[in-house]
């Protein structure tokens, strides 16, 4: 995620230092105002008609050219008031208008996909990370935030009336996790003093995705010399770094999915001629677009009603997405619209499970 757009910005500043570069190498031959300076050509505006170069010169400070870049990328301006309701709102509406010509209302489908994935994949970590004190093994969470507070204090950086408030706030909070927080949490009551600890339940015998016997023979292997059980143990003990390679795959597999969701609309409407795979290929954009930016906002939700209603809310979401797309798009009927939809979920589930794994596998062998 911060890879991705730290990748974003700093291409934007190597756009910008370019552009900056290149106005004040080209100083002595400035734009008399009535000619291009590409081709020549007569001007009659701040674009040239033959070429398509701006008129404007170059030789402007620096910060001005890294916001007309980053502009240019997000295109961040008075169209994203336009597109985002149409995209989230009225499914269909806006991609009909793009592919009937009306185009330079909305923001373009790609720039509008690459900003719904970088807010997502931004998003997500962030609210993930958030959720420190309203989760399994909170008594310890707890712990830690008292701790935290009492160093605030001792250091001088809380007064009285704020150390209490703190320590109440984290007081109350614990018993609320204690109690369960409906949709959210529910944790397991503490065993009553001087009980026989409860039996080991099944799941506990399992490390991840495999019994911990498994393992166990395993990890025997690679101190005997087998590199790939060394490597799969290794893989076992450390999953925050294969979580972290997998992150860094799924935006990559996520953007190969676009073609490939596209390709599925050719096939389930190959013999409607008037559809080209650019037509198709935009409502990929758009769809996957306006998943990205509800998945966004489910995971802001997903703290205060719960990750089962956002899940829940979300596949009603995409389904009922996918459906209008076909009745405003392609202009199906109900019945063909329903069938179409539950044929593209069963197939591009099976694509997305498919590409998921494959993130998972590359994350591993990333490693």
């Amino acid at each position: 995620m911060s890879e991705s757009f730290g990748d974003a910005v700093d291409s934007a500043i190597e756009h910008a230092a370019a552009d900056a570069a290149s106005g004040l190498a080209g100083g002595a031959h400035a734009a008399d105002g009535t000619h291009c300076l590409n081709c020549g050509k007569p001007l009659e505006g701040t674009y040239c008609y033959d070429c398509g170069q701006s008129a404007q010169s170059l030789r402007r400070p620096f910060w001005a050219l890294l916001g007309e870049s980053m502009e240019t990328l997000f295109s961040l301006d008075g169209r994203i008031a336009r597109t985002l309701p149409d995209l989230l709102i009225h499914p269909g509406r806006m991609t009909r208008a793009y592919l009937d010509g009306k185009r330079a209302r909305f923001i373009p489908p790609f720039r509008l996909y690459v900003l719904a994935s970088l807010v997502f994949f931004i998003i997500l970590p962030l609210m993930m990370g958030q959720r420190i004190s309203l989760v399994p093994n909170g008594e310890q969470n707890f712990e830690d935030a008292r701790a935290g507070i009492e160093q605030s204090f001792q250091d001088g950086d809380m007064t009285d009336a704020e150390y209490e408030s703190a320590i109440q706030a984290v007081d109350r909070a614990e018993e609320l996790w204690r109690g369960g927080i409906p949709g959210l949490v529910t944790p397991t009551p503490p065993a009553p003093e001087g009980a026989d600890p409860a039996p080991l339940a099944p799941q506990d015998e399992w490390a991840g995705f495999m019994p911990k016997q498994t393992l166990e023979t395993l990890r025997a292997a690679g101190e005997q010399g087998d590199e790939d059980a060394a490597r799969l143990v290794e893989i076992m003990d450390e999953p925050g770094q294969l979580a972290e390679q997998t992150q860094r795959w799924i935006p990559r597999m996520m953007f190969v999915l676009l073609p490939v969701y596209a390709c599925l609309l050719a096939l389930v409407y190959i013999w409607r001629r008037q559809f080209l795979f650019f037509d198709h290929l935009i409502v990929s954009l758009h769809f996957h677009s306006a998943m990205f930016f509800a998945m966004a906002l489910g995971a802001l939700l997903a703290p205060v009603i719960g990750v089962g209603w956002v899940v829940l809310a979300l596949l009603v979401y995409s389904n009922a997405y996918l459906y209008r797309l076909n009745r405003v798009v392609y202009g199906r009927g109900k019945f063909s619209s329903l069938v179409r939809t539950l044929t593209l979920d069963g197939i591009y589930f099976i694509i997305l499970m498919t590409a998921l794994l494959t993130a998972v596998i590359l994350g591993a062998l990333s490693l």
